[in-house]
């Protein structure tokens, strides 16, 4: 299957439209040509069955989620998977776990969402309308603490009553702006959910500390209430939603990238790219440099930075923290001798001996410190697509990067990279507000510029045709115009001519003055529309914001999977 044309891809603005690239007509040829191309990849990474076991863990793993621990499921058919951050996304992300079940359920298929929880949390809060129709505004409604700058997986529930007012707070920030549908949005639906997961993990690890006391004597000084800090947000988000798609109906697995860290699989691809690190280096900084020429990109860090060196340290795409700071840290790699060795450069050193304790678990202990060792955003899709799916979903932003990742896939493994698929989706929150195009902003502003420039483009205009005299003045005046445009070319011309037809257009101009004010006035109106119409028809608002409506318009737009 040749590579299609690249094409820029762009968000759909119509309200309730998607865009899927390419279509769902092509799901099953793109599952038959990946497979194809992923066939040989166990020889390729030179670990036989590697794929299967790994699938097959992914099976094991993803009944963290359900309460039937039952595990289900086969690892020959097809994997169709997406994944995105645990937090509270705008509906066009959470589309791309409606079009993984309908895939899977039309082609008998296992859809699964891998939660990238080593991504950092960026602020506890979700951006809501509020204010009036005439000032509207955002603002950030908190369901938590301040906890930023450290990985979801990391961030602990933190003020329980924070969390508990947070569907009344977000409410009354709707209700501003007389939101009709604030009584029916999803997030009613929804925290119950989130509420409910708290407190089962609480009991759970409650439950725990009690039984461990049988045997163990705890730290003086330590209560069981201590344990409640381990109750993990990002888990509880991922918990909450994947019972409401239960709800809903969506037949999907769901699992955490922190766990599938800790299987033998992922270690095994681990150990492949720092066993060849200085190659992967090169490549990797190479295949960045082609995309940035390709795509006219000046910016060294962009769609991300390049892979730096230290002496004898490497770079590589995966980031370390440790128990005690939970900061995340570039990870470099050097050759000791026929091994290798990983630090931080901060004080954090493993050797492959070390990096075998990760099987099974999620963390490395190295001494009595946790250290934690995450794949980056390329290296996290490239597992991702080689090895635990037949068919990705990226949204638009993994799609681009991603072109990086398919060459560095050609040029470390010498294989074809596996096709996805890009998809999402636009809805907007159903606010009464101005509708101003870009278009009507550029037509205002070129009408401001004809007053100085083309006062004859002037004469149809409302205003002019309202006041006879300004007409009558300004026709003569642009037959003026015309007539010395007829005697005198501009373009062959010296400055004089210039001249005299710039006084044409100035005495024109002046005529014009009290129109410009009534131009300039509704051209301000204008920008203000567009600033409400920007801020409040913004396709970014979280999809708990959105009436009970919207999973069944998602479920429409997953049409046509053949």
């Amino acid at each position: 299957m040749p590579d299609a044309p690249r094409r820029r891809l762009r968000a759909p603005q119509e309200d309730g439209a998607a865009l899927i690239d390419p279509p769902l007509s092509e799901v099953t040829r793109l599952i038959q040509y990946n497979r194809q191309v992923l066939a040989d990849f166990d020889r390729v990474i030179g670990i036989p069955g590697f794929r299967n076991a790994a699938r097959a863990d992914l099976l094991e793993l993803s009944v963290i989620y359900e309460s039937d621990k039952t595990v289900a499921g086969d690892p020959d058919r097809p994997f169709i998977l997406t994944g995105h951050q645990p937090e509270l996304f705008h509906p066009g992300v959470w589309f791309k776990n409606y079009l993984i079940a309908a895939i899977a359920k039309t082609i008998g298929g296992i859809a699964v969402n891998l939660t990238i929880d080593n991504d950092e949390l960026r602020s506890p809060s979700i951006r809501v309308p509020t204010g009036i129709s005439e000032f509207p505004r955002v603002e950030e409604v908190a369901y938590d603490n301040p906890q930023t700058n450290i990985p979801w997986e990391e961030v602990a529930v933190s003020d329980r009553n924070l969390i508990h007012s947070f569907p009344e707070r977000v409410i009354t920030s709707l209700a501003s702006l007389d939101i009709r549908i604030a009584d029916q949005i999803l997030l009613r639906k929804f925290w119950p959910h989130v509420e409910q997961s708290i407190e089962d993990r609480t009991k759970n690890l409650l439950a725990l500390y009690e039984e461990s006391c049988r045997f163990l004597t705890p730290p003086p000084g330590y209560a069981a209430e201590q344990l409640q800090s381990l109750v993990k947000l990002g888990e509880c988000f991922t918990q909450a939603r994947h019972e409401l798609e239960r709800d809903i109906g969506l037949a999907t697995k769901e699992t955490d990238l922190s766990v599938v860290c800790g299987t033998a699989a992922f270690v095994d691809f681990l150990s492949v790219l720092l066993e060849r690190h200085r190659e992967f280096h090169d490549i990797y900084n190479v295949a960045l440099h082609d995309y940035r020429q390709e795509n006219h990109i000046r910016g060294r860090s962009r769609p991300v930075p390049d892979l730096t060196r230290d002496d004898e340290w490497f770079e590589m795409p995966f980031w370390i923290w440790s128990s005690d700071n939970p900061r995340r840290r570039r990870a470099f790699v050097r050759r000791i001798g026929k091994d290798w060795e990983l630090s931080d450069r901060e004080g954090v050193q493993l050797r492959r001996s070390d990096c075998s304790q990760i099987r099974g678990l999620p963390w490395i202990l190295v001494g009595t410190t946790l250290v934690i060792l995450r794949p980056r955003a390329l290296i996290t899709t490239m597992y991702a697509r080689l090895v635990l799916s037949d068919l990705f979903i990226h949204g638009i932003g993994g799609a681009k990067y991603d072109e990086v990742t398919d060459e560095i896939i050609r040029r470390f493994f010498g294989i074809e990279p596996p096709k996805f698929i890009t998809a999402t989706a636009t809805f907007r929150l159903p606010i009464d507000r101005p509708h101003v195009t870009a278009d009507d902003l550029r037509a205002s502003a070129r009408l401001l510029r004809d007053v100085r420039y083309r006062p004859e483009a002037l004469l149809s205009h409302p205003l002019v045709k309202s006041d006879a005299a300004i007409g009558q003045q300004l026709e003569a005046i642009a037959a003026e115009k015309r007539e010395y445009l007829a005697r005198h070319n501009p373009r062959r011309n010296a400055a004089d001519v210039f001249a005299g037809l710039d006084r044409i257009n100035l005495a024109a101009h002046t005529l014009l003055r009290p129109v410009e004010e009534e131009l300039k006035a509704a051209h301000a109106r204008l920008i203000d529309d567009a600033r409400k119409s920007a801020l409040l028809g913004s396709r970014e608002f979280s999809f708990v914001l959105f009436s009970e409506e919207l999973p069944a318009r998602l479920l429409a737009l997953c049409q046509g999977v053949a």
